[in-house]
């Protein structure tokens, strides 16, 4: 082929993008996958060490708290060496973890544990996919990184059926040892998938430094408190959901089946949400998605017919996931992407320190009044809250 010629595209973008794209889904579910199959596991955990929900809580409080400080710096480091370091590095990071964690007999052990799979599960997330795939897409960004958090939803909803298929026929730590061989194979593949220069900063000989970032920009703290009290809340039900259902009545199949459903729609509403970027503005499609997840958060709590919580898991879905898909876009929007991965990193860091905050209060407000209810309609009130800040955005200048 001659210089002249045009490089070959798929849909108007490199193959390589492509490949980033499906590497990206593959390192965003990983992310959470952990999270949500211990989630389902915590009941059997709890009841065959005899601790509280606090005390469990406690140990994924301290991941949290290690996810959230690692964050800036997992942007930081893919502003500088790429994704593919990150990423791999962070799976075989939560691997590892995950295989001492099937070994574990104490509380001691299991904070050890969650406060060492931290920093790999902040590396292993969006941060450094979202870098990735913003740096390697040209003409369809939106839609890409709606598939990006978008396509993580279709594994992960299989993720509560299978561990609840494992705990069933082997106990948790056959689960956790599952997936721990999940997170080893994935480290493999993402070093054979791309290549050193994935997701690098053009910039990359400056990309360590943190003074040529927007912190006198009203817009980057609004945005950051905008999403510490939506991840609070997300979060927060991703983590007790399951929980909630079964006690409200509801059997461990119903219970990881509505868990599923939201999860898997979500696969339709980032790429939706992420086609409306591009339509009309990131900062439109953040508007909407915030009303929709307003709209949940009251109806959470207002019911627990079956069918009715199955129209809601459809619908949470949708607007959930194209709330954590807009993040990424309306930083580009806002700042461009020179700079995406450590603004990542510094956005994510509030959302994780929202998310520790919640998930602890969560679990402590069960424990004091035996019900989840009270915090469902606390989180209903912040959301109806965080509507005013998002319009402010929409408003302001790009």
């Amino acid at each position: 082929m001659s210089s002249t010629e045009p490089a070959p595209t798929v849909l108007g973008e490199s193959p390589r993008a492509w490949v980033a794209l499906l590497v990206g889904v593959l390192a965003v579910s990983a992310h959470s996958a952990s999270s949500l199959a211990v989630s389902v596991l915590m009941k059997s955990m709890v009841e065959e060490f005899a601790w509280s929900r606090s005390q469990f809580a406690s140990a994924m409080t301290i991941r949290i708290f290690a996810i959230t400080l690692t964050m800036p710096f997992a942007g930081q480091m893919a502003d500088r060496f790429g994704a593919r370091t990150v990423l791999a590095g962070g799976a075989m990071v939560v691997g590892s973890c995950l295989l001492a964690l099937r070994e574990m007999h104490s509380l001691a052990e299991f904070w050890g544990i969650s406060l060492l799979m931290g920093p790999g599960q902040a590396c292993i997330g969006s941060v450094a996919a979202s870098a990735l795939v913003l740096r390697l897409f040209k003409r369809h960004r939106g839609i890409a990184v709606g598939v990006l958090n978008g396509g993580d939803n279709i594994l992960n909803s299989m993720v509560p059926l299978a561990a609840v298929s494992l705990l069933a026929s082997g106990g948790w730590r056959v689960a956790v040892g599952g997936l721990a061989a999940v997170y080893l194979a994935l480290a493999g593949g993402i070093v054979l998938a791309l290549r050193g220069s994935d997701g690098r900063s053009a910039d990359a000989a400056h990309a360590g430094s943190w003074s040529d970032l927007p912190w006198r920009d009203a817009r980057l703290w609004v945005l950051c408190l905008v999403y510490a009290a939506i991840y609070a809340w997300v979060t927060s039900i991703q983590l007790h959901f399951y929980a909630y259902q079964t006690d409200s009545g509801h059997s461990m199949e119903v219970a990881s089946r509505l868990l599923s459903i939201q999860l898997l729609v979500g696969a339709i509403g980032a790429p939706i949400f992420g086609w409306l970027a591009e339509r009309t503005s990131a900062r439109t499609a953040l508007l909407v998605s915030v009303v929709g997840l307003t709209m949940s958060a009251f109806l959470l709590w207002s019911t627990t017919d079956v069918r009715v919580m199955t129209a809601w898991a459809v619908f949470h879905g949708l607007v959930n996931s194209g709330v954590v898909a807009v993040l990424a876009l309306v930083l580009h929007e806002l700042f461009g992407p020179e700079r995406i991965g450590r603004l990542m990193g510094v956005a994510m860091f509030f959302c994780m320190g929202a998310t520790l905050l919640g998930n602890q209060w969560s679990a402590w407000m069960f424990d004091t009044f035996g019900s989840y209810l009270l915090a469902w309609q606390a989180y209903s009130v912040l959301m109806l809250v965080t509507i005013a800040p998002v319009v402010w955005l929409r408003r302001a200048r790009a």
